[in-house]
């Protein structure tokens, strides 16, 4: 499939972060308010492709029955596949729990219009390295690059890390291709996105700590940054609730984006309460939010990401974020407090919980906040 940028020099390329689908989809409202979002934003936005952010469906009972796996995946893209639109997914965290990401990889392959696939040896960390380009709107040569990074799973050594890390060998595979890229484009880095599940570290350029006034809506980094209460520096948009939860180890991936040049932007998945982003040392981080309603949540704050890209003025690239409650939709799988309260009085009970929890997911004061609400707020 030859992706390229249409008549008028636009890509348009929609955003959804850990979607976590489960085996009841087929009798669940939560599953039917993240089909609403998927279903609103495709008709609004019509988008050139789709990108699934990583931890997309569950895979504990993979290995039993694939094929129930493979028929929750088809229902959780049908309203992408039948538009005929291409769509790209990534591996998040919980893809590599159960030690089938090789057999999960062969089954996105069977959908037809999915990109997904490992384009590294086998002896390379990762089981979903790949990059897909973009060619010019008369489709003579490539004009941009996509890159989807497999950012594995858990560190086998908990304390060095709780997450694990985008690795050397797959550093090394991304400079050699970026080079091959170069010379084929005269000398010139392509101009890039690189799309992965667990952030960087240097998610936390934006962030800065939180003063004493700040702290009913700080937020606590996440593990090595745990004692410090965060918020968003100036000039950084959206939304943060939580510490990013990047690996404590930096491996050099940013720092090699950097090197080889032509890296304009990198997204994320992997934080449910999170879609701030802003710019450091020149390159665009976007975090992602949650497109569902299966995991943690803050509301009906679940949403979307568009990025346009222009043809002819890369690096001018836009982007608008858009969530559920914007589409004009109404959510039926919440409890009546949080279908109803602002988005700001939901992010804030979530900020608190938390905070006083002191995790970066979900904590029991957290689950406690919401049951109250919603078993006896109405």
């Amino acid at each position: 499939m030859k992706l390229k940028f249409n008549a008028d020099g636009k890509f348009k390329i929609l955003l959804f972060g850990d979607i976590h689908e489960t085996h009841d989809y087929e009798t669940s409202l939560n599953f039917k308010d993240m089909q609403k979002l998927m279903v609103a934003a495709l008709e609004e936005y019509k988008p050139d492709l789709c990108v699934l952010l990583g931890d997309n469906c569950n895979t504990d009972r993979f290995a039993e029955s694939p094929e129930n796996f493979e028929k929750m995946l088809r229902a959780v893209v049908a309203p992408i596949t039948e538009r005929k639109i291409p769509v790209a997914a990534i591996l998040g965290n919980h893809e590599h729990d159960h030690g089938n990401e090789d057999e999960i990889v062969k089954v996105y392959g069977k959908i037809e219009g999915c990109l997904t696939r490992n384009d590294t040896p086998p002896e390379v960390t990762g089981n979903a390295n790949f990059r897909e380009l973009i060619y010019s709107s008369d489709g003579e040569k490539p004009a941009f690059c996509l890159w989807f990074i497999d950012s594995n799973n858990c560190h086998e050594n908990r304390e060095i890390s709780h997450y694990d890390f985008v690795h050397e060998d797959q550093i090394e595979w991304f400079e050699a291709e970026s080079a091959k890229l170069k010379e084929m484009n005269g000398g010139k880095p392509l101009p890039s996105f690189v799309f992965q599940h667990t952030p960087v570290p240097e998610e936390y350029n934006l962030l800065r700590k939180a003063k004493i006034w700040e702290l009913p809506v700080a937020f606590r980094g996440y593990n090595s940054h745990r004692k410090t209460l965060y918020v968003k520096k100036k000039g950084v948009e959206g939304i943060a609730g939580e510490g990013p939860c990047s690996p404590d180890v930096n491996s050099g991936q940013f720092a090699s984006w950097k090197k080889v040049g032509g890296v304009l932007g990198a997204f994320f998945g992997h934080d449910h309460l999170n879609d701030f982003a802003g710019y450091t040392d020149g390159i665009f981080i976007a975090q992602h939010r949650t497109a569902g309603f299966r995991a943690y949540t803050d509301g009906c704050r679940s949403c979307v990401r568009l990025v346009t890209i222009d043809e002819k003025n890369p690096e001018k690239f836009t982007h608008e974020l858009k969530r559920f409650k914007q589409f004009g939709l109404k959510c039926e799988c919440l409890g009546p407090i949080f279908r109803n309260i602002s988005d700001r009085q939901s992010l804030l009970l979530h900020i608190a919980g938390y905070t006083l929890g002191g995790a970066a997911g979900v904590t029991a004061i957290g689950f406690l906040i919401k049951y109250l609400i919603e078993r006896f707020g109405g």
